[in-house]
């Protein structure tokens, strides 16, 4: 009698706290609205609608044939026209949907520089983090240690699209091997930066400079 009113007694709290996992600390850079994007959609939207328009105008009545019976391509001007409107939109429309990302726990860096890959970085091939204002843009720049057999995710040509922008106009860019605009996070840069420090290991150097 005595073990069954344990049993009872026991807090359904106390019984389920082993079953559920304890959640796992991090930082998460909350992203921007992509405002300025968004406005070059809608202003290439705006392009197509008034490049097809006239394009309909003046083509749209093209027979398939011409007289002689051949191909008339002047059928193809509002496919064509539509198609370049749809190829021009397309990177943007993906950075609205895909954003910028940046996740930091005990174990790695989480990044997505722009909007194709995400990263999982582990601190272990991380050699530096520095917020570095460029042409008064901030930006974080992220060089990592040499590479081994054992290492994770690495960043390549297709992540590195803002940093060959950047390195254009800094030289110093060139030892980095990731960039992220920060502007594209919300909240000052400067605090960015030092709640991302706190959770960077003891070997993980991390600079704050201003270029020109």
């Amino acid at each position: 009698m005595d073990r069954q009113n344990e049993r009872r007694a026991r807090p359904r709290s106390t019984q389920r706290a082993g079953r559920r996992p304890a959640a796992r600390k991090r930082v998460t850079w909350a992203s921007r609205r992509p405002r300025r994007v968004l406005g070059r959609v809608v202003w290439t939207w705006f392009g197509a609608v008034v490049a097809s328009g006239v394009a309909w105008l003046l083509f749209g009545d093209e027979p398939f044939r011409s007289a002689n019976g051949a191909f008339n391509p002047l059928v193809l001007v509002l496919p064509l026209v539509v198609l370049f409107f749809l190829l021009v939109s397309a990177l943007p429309v993906l950075a609205i949907v895909r954003r910028p990302v940046l996740t930091a726990d005990n174990y790695a860096l989480t990044v997505r520089p722009g909007s194709l890959r995400t990263l999982v970085l582990p601190w272990a091939q991380i050699a530096e983090l520095a917020l570095v204002m460029v042409d008064e843009d901030p930006y974080l720049f992220i060089r990592c240690a040499a590479r081994s057999r054992t290492s994770g995710d690495w960043p390549r040509w297709w992540d590195q699209g803002r940093l060959r922008v950047v390195r254009r106009m800094e030289g110093a860019a060139h030892a980095y091997d990731l960039a992220l605009y920060m502007h594209d996070f919300a909240g000052p840069p400067p605090r960015l930066f030092a709640a991302l420090a706190r959770w960077a290991p003891a070997h993980v150097t991390l600079a704050t400079r201003v270029s020109r």
